[in-house]
C-alpha cells in the first residue's frame, strides 16, 4: 500500500518528464544514475562510514585497555609479593619503633638490663623528645656504676633488643678502685625512638 502511495505521488512528475522533449529526457536519465549514486553516498554511505570510524577508534581504545589490565593481571602475583614484602617491613620497623603505649615498657627493660647486668642505676630520666616526622628520639639520661665486665654486659644486652637503642656521649671514669677490681662510673645519654601516629602528633 505504501508503494502504491509512493507511486501516485510520482506519477505526475514521471508525467511530466514524459512531456518534455526527448534531449532533456535523455539528459534526465543520464543523470538519474549520478542522483541515486550521490544520495546514496550523502544518506547511507557517509553516516555509516562516519560511525564505522568511531566504532573503530572506541575499539582501539577498549583494546587498550584491555591490554594494560592484562598488563596488570599478569604481574598481580609479582605486585602481591611485594605488598606482603613492604608489610613485613612495615611490622619490623614499627617493632623497632614502639609507640606511645608500648614507651615505658621499654625504658622499663632498659632499666631491668642494667640491673641484670650488675650496675646501679644513679640516674635514669628521659629528657624531652625531639620530633622527627612520622618518629621522635626520646633520649634518656643515664648514669651508673659497675665493674667492666658489667658494663659491657649491660651495653651487649642492649644491642639485642628488638628496639632501636643507641647509647652515646658516654663519659666514662672510676668511682672507686679495692682489692675486688675497679667500678667505673658512666654517664651519658640513651636514645631510643618512638613512632608517631598521624606522621607528627
Amino acid at each position: 500500500m505504501a508503494l502504491n502511495l509512493a507511486l501516485d505521488k510520482l506519477q505526475p512528475l514521471i508525467e511530466k518528464v514524459g512531456r518534455l522533449p526527448s534531449r532533456y529526457r535523455l539528459i534526465i536519465i543520464a543523470l538519474l544514475p549520478l542522483l541515486v549514486v550521490g544520495g546514496y553516498y550523502q544518506l547511507l554511505y557517509t553516516p555509516a562510514s562516519l560511525q564505522l570510524t568511531q566504532l573503530e577508534a572506541q575499539q582501539q581504545s577498549l583494546q587498550r585497555k584491555l591490554n594494560e589490565v592484562r598488563s596488570v593481571a599478569a604481574k598481580m602475583d609479582q605486585f602481591e609479593a611485594e605488598i606482603a614484602g613492604l608489610e613485613g617491613q612495615l611490622k619490623v620497623a614499627l617493632r623497632q619503633l614502639p609507640d606511645s603505649k608500648e614507651l615505658p615498657g621499654l625504658l622499663t627493660d632498659i632499666s631491668t638490663l642494667g640491673k641484670k647486668s650488675g650496675l646501679e642505676f644513679k640516674a635514669f630520666r628521659p629528657r624531652g623528645e625531639i620530633n622527627r616526622g612520622f618518629y621522635a628520639e626520646v633520649p634518656i639520661e643515664i648514669e651508673f656504676t659497675g665493674g667492666y665486665h658489667e658494663v659491657a654486659t649491660f651495653f651487649d644486652r642492649v644491642s639485642k633488643l628488638d628496639r632501636i637503642v643507641n647509647i652515646g656521649d658516654l663519659d666514662v671514669g672510676v668511682s672507686k678502685e679495692g682489692l675486688n677490681g675497679t667500678i667505673l662510673k658512666v654517664s651519658g645519654q640513651a636514645t631510643t625512638f618512638r613512632f608517631l601516629e598521624g606522621g607528627g602528633a
